[in-house]
Formats: structure tokens, C-alpha cells, sequence
């Protein structure tokens, strides 16, 4: 049994993450990603060591030093369990490959194990950037025997157990005992945009003071006047009392016997998530199969089909797709609004808009536009559309080759989708501009000239690079858009190419003033265009559109 469930779990983890057909060149990219990351690595763990340290320094004369420990075990179930609503969702529910999975001579519990094996090393990941800071640092103000480190690390592994397993079992019963079918498409986007609701609500609180010594001050008043209380909501969370416990008292008996009472807590829950799984789960998986079947009526149809512009027929169909497509929605259109939204957070935050609005004050009309510029071009170059432009077709790519259209046009109009889909995000950045930033019109006006150049670029520059490693056989939307490097590569080349012609025209003494500037990034962009549609007209004409 249990070599059937290692191998379910084996076999499911290799659809996900498989190397096939990828270039062993790709791990340099992953070098340059993690070394880019390394600023803000350090900044993090600056931020946390502060934090614990000044909350342990006003706490630890009133002997109340160990609620930093309880309040950290609350935030991680918290977060682990809203976490595991989006990946439980997803993975147990609404990937595709689960029906190819139920002919297979396995229980239901293998299965479900399988399908947790992926949404668990995302737990995982959370678990080690919030937990593993704090449990350190902690352990060095408080200097704390190696005991403590050694029933940290278990109390780590098993630390997704509860909350995945609560996640679990609530959405099992629902998808059991609901008619979730009907609302399938719906429950994925409320789902996503739940998710990234949730990450703008934590990046609004941090933003709220970021200092650190000041949030530790503040937090730990909060907690001297609210003691009882939070001892109290501590104590009705057995798991978040027990773990503290056998922290703190890790070098007494106590602390032993707290521990092993948190490791068979982790069991029972771990037994639970297994027998209520093979008691509903594949009994909600047939009930999420059965669709949503509608009547269309004749008069939608005959709108339908009335006659329309080619490149209009086909743009519309591209929108539909992403709009009707939960997992295209989330990441070509909603992710892409998330900068935007963010920008406005932080300007709303900053003591009544004057920050960025100031800083922009410290330049020159050319310097600002040049900013503005390269800010906006940036966050386009991160949008989703353009680099799936070929991928999202998956094995109807094929119906393409039957169309009675030149592929050029094709291209065209899946370049045209992605531009459309940016003006989401330009809409809102010339809302920031004029209402909240309140930069002159004129200026606006030459920076959207420029803005949706640049958004044809980017577009063109993805849809080329997805053209050239395309991924057409997925079975889950999701796999368009995981363990892929042409989002990264997209991202370079834009911030490469546009962060160059910035850096050129800045520092071009003979060119000056705005409109000598945007003149400059205006002809810059022009040549950056064609050189994108030449490559991109050289591989069509070696015909590969019809050999991927």
C-alpha cells in the first residue's frame, strides 16, 4: 500500500516538475534570479531580527517573552490555512489530470495523498520564509539550548500538517455535500483573487510602518494590554499552545511531554485528513465532473455568427478564452493589475500622497519622463498574455494551420490580444498619474504615446519568445504558466532593453528637455519594434509555426 502511495505521489510530482524537453542551460537563469534576490533576502532577515529582538527585549522583563513564540504559531496556521484553501482547491478539485488518475486500481486516500504532495512543498516554502527566520533569532536573544533547535526543526516539518488538514476536510465536505459543479469556473477565480487579495492585505499592513523597531515597540505595548487575552486565544488553539510550550521549556520535562503531545496532535489530524479523504474525496471529484449545462438561445446565436472583421473575430475569441478560462483570468489579467493596485497602496499610505509625488519634484521634466516611462514598461513587461500567446492554444494549436488566414495575421492578432489586455493595466496607471500623482496633462499625453509603443513591444517580444518554446502539451491550464523561463526571459529583455535606452538618453548631454527626450525614446522604440517583427517574420518563414 504504502509503496503504491510513494509511487502516486512520485508519479504526480514528476507530471508537475518534470525536465523533460528542457534545456540543462536554464539553471544559470536560476543563478542570476536567486542572486537578484539576494538584496531583499537580506533586508527580510534584518527586518525579522529586529522585530523579535526589540519584542524580546520589552517582553522578557515581564516575563511574558514566550507569546512571540504563540503569536508566531497563530500567524502560520492562519496564513498555512488560507494558503491551503487556494491549493487544495485547485489541486484536488479542478486539475485535469485527476480523471485520468480514478481507472487506477487506488484507494481513494493514495490518490488524495498524491494530490498533496504538490500543494505541501508550497506550504513548505511558506513554513521555512516565515517560520525558520523567527525561530531563530528567537532562539539566539533568548539563549535557548540546542534541544530547543532540535524540537524546532520536527515542530517545522510538521507545522502545515493542522491547518492543511482543517483546509482539507472543510472543502471535502462542501465538495461532497454542495452543488460546487454549476459554479466550478467562478470558484476558481473567486479562489485566485481571494489569494491575491489576501497578499495585498499583508503588503498594506507591513506597509503601514516599516520600521522595525518601531512595529516591535508598538506590537509588544499591544501585547502587554491585551495579555490575558492573548494567552487566552492561545490556550483554545491547542496546537499553537502546545507547540509554544514545548519550545520554551525544551530542556525541561515539560517541554518533552508538550512536544510529543504536538507530534501526536500532527497525527491524528494527519489520520483524519486520510479517513474522511477516503470517505468523500472521490465521491466530490465525480461531483465536479458533471459540468454546468446551459441553454443558449436562439437569439445569442444568431449574434454570433453575424459577419464581423477577421482580426476582430479572432481577437474576440482570444478574449473569451482568457476571460472564460479561470486560470488564463488570474494570471494574464488580474496578476497583472496587482502593481498597479500595489503603487496605489503605497502612494495612499505615504503621508497623504507627497511621497512619490515629491520625489518626482527632484527631477528634471526629462528625468520624470524617463521614470515614468521605465516604471510603466517594466510592470507590462511582466504580464502573462504575450508570453502564452501560443502555449494557451495547447493541442488545438494545430487548427490554426487549417485557418484560411496568412500566419502572420495570426501573430498579429495574438500580439493585438496581449496589447489589449495591457490597456487594463494603463488605464490604471493613468489614473495614478493624473488623480493621485497629479502630473500635467501634456505630460501624460506624451508618456501614453510612448506607454503603448512600448506595450506593442513587450507584447511582440512575447509572443516571439513563447513562439520559440512553446509548451502545447499540458493537461492543467496552471502548466502554462509553472516551471516556465520565458516569463523571466520576457522580463529580462524588456528591463534590458528598455533599461538601456533610458540609461542612454539620460545621460545624452545633447539630448535635453521633454521633447527632445521623448522624441529619442519614441524613434528607440520604433527600431526595438522592427527588429522584434523581423525575427519574428524570419521564423515564419522558415515555416516553424508548423513543426512546434
Amino acid at each position: 500500500m504504502m509503496n503504491k502511495t510513494w509511487l502516486v505521489m512520485k508519479t504526480m510530482l514528476k507530471m508537475q516538475y518534470s525536465k523533460a524537453g528542457k534545456r540543462t542551460s536554464h539553471t544559470w537563469l536560476y543563478v542570476i534570479a536567486a542572486v537578484f534576490l539576494l538584496p531583499f533576502t537580506a533586508l527580510y532577515i534584518t527586518v525579522v531580527n529586529n522585530f523579535i529582538a526589540t519584542l524580546y527585549e520589552v517582553l522578557q522583563p515581564l516575563g511574558q517573552e514566550s507569546i512571540i513564540l504563540g503569536i508566531l504559531f497563530l500567524i502560520i496556521h492562519t496564513l498555512l490555512f488560507f494558503i491551503s484553501i487556494g491549493t487544495v482547491l485547485s489541486a484536488f478539485y479542478f486539475a485535469e489530470d485527476i480523471q485520468s488518475f480514478i481507472p487506477f486500481p487506488l484507494h481513494a486516500y493514495q490518490l488524495l495523498l498524491g494530490k498533496a504532495a504538490n500543494p505541501f512543498l508550497y506550504l513548505y516554502i511558506a513554513t521555512a520564509a516565515i517560520f525558520l527566520p523567527a525561530f531563530l533569532f528567537y532562539g539566539v536573544v533568548s539563549g535557548a539550548s540546542i534541544v530547543y533547535y532540535l524540537f524546532g526543526i520536527i515542530i517545522f516539518v510538521l507545522l502545515p500538517i493542522i491547518p492543511f488538514t482543517i483546509a482539507s476536510c472543510l472543502l471535502m465536505i462542501v465538495m461532497r455535500f454542495v452543488n460546487i459543479a454549476k459554479n466550478k469556473d467562478r470558484s476558481k477565480v473567486l479562489t485566485g483573487i481571494f489569494s491575491l487579495g489576501f497578499i495585498i492585505l499583508i503588503n498594506v499592513l507591513v506597509r503601514l510602518n516599516m520600521n522595525p523597531n518601531d512595529i516591535g515597540t508598538d506590537f509588544a505595548s499591544f501585547i502587554q494590554d491585551r495579555n490575558d487575552l492573548l494567552q487566552m486565544i492561545t490556550s483554545f488553539y491547542p496546537p499553537a499552545f502546545v507547540s509554544t510550550l514545548a519550545l520554551t521549556e525544551a530542556s525541561t520535562w515539560v517541554g518533552l511531554f508538550y512536544f510529543t503531545a504536538s507530534i501526536a496532535i500532527s497525527l491524528v489530524f494527519f489520520l483524519l485528513f486520510i479517513w474522511l479523504g477516503q470517505l468523500l474525496y472521490l465521491k466530490g471529484v465525480l461531483g465536479v465532473g458533471t459540468g454546468n449545462k446551459r441553454k443558449v438561445s436562439d437569439k445569442k446565436v444568431k449574434k454570433h455568427i453575424t459577419n464581423r472583421p477577421i482580426w476582430l473575430t479572432y481577437i474576440l475569441k482570444e478574449l473569451r478564452i482568457i476571460f472564460r478560462t479561470p486560470a488564463f483570468l488570474m494570471q494574464c489579467v488580474i496578476q497583472s493589475l496587482f502593481g498597479p493596485v500595489f503603487i496605489v497602496i503605497i502612494l495612499m499610505l505615504d503621508s497623504g500622497n507627497s511621497s512619490l509625488t515629491g520625489f518626482l519634484h527632484f527631477f528634471s521634466e526629462k528625468e520624470s519622463i524617463l521614470i515614468l516611462f521605465f516604471a510603466a514598461a517594466f510592470i507590462l513587461g511582466t504580464n502573462a498574455t504575450s508570453i502564452s500567446s501560443i502555449s494557451r492554444e495547447g493541442k488545438n494549436w494545430e487548427a490554426n494551420l487549417f485557418l484560411p488566414l496568412d500566419p502572420r495575421q495570426v501573430f498579429i492578432f495574438k500580439i493585438a490580444t496581449a496589447w489589449t489586455i495591457n490597456l487594463f493595466t494603463v488605464l490604471l496607471f493613468l489614473i495614478i498619474l493624473r488623480l493621485v500623482m497629479e502630473i500635467p496633462f501634456y505630460m501624460i499625453a506624451i508618456w501614453l504615446v510612448l506607454v503603448l509603443l512600448a506595450n506593442w513591444f513587450t507584447s511582440a517580444l512575447g509572443t516571439y519568445l513563447d513562439f520559440k518554446t512553446p509548451k502545447l502539451n499540458w493537461t492543467d491550464e496552471q502548466e502554462v504558466f509553472k516551471a516556465r523561463l520565458t516569463g523571466l526571459y520576457a522580463l529580462l529583455f524588456t528591463a534590458g532593453t528598455f533599461g538601456f535606452i533610458v540609461l542612454v538618453v539620460w545621460n545624452m548631454d545633447v539630448i535635453q528637455g521633454l521633447w527632445m527626450s521623448s522624441f529619442s525614446l519614441f524613434v528607440f522604440l520604433l527600431i526595438a519594434i522592427f527588429v522584434v517583427h523581423k525575427l519574428l517574420q524570419k521564423k515564419i518563414s522558415t515555416n516553424a509555426h508548423q513543426q512546434i
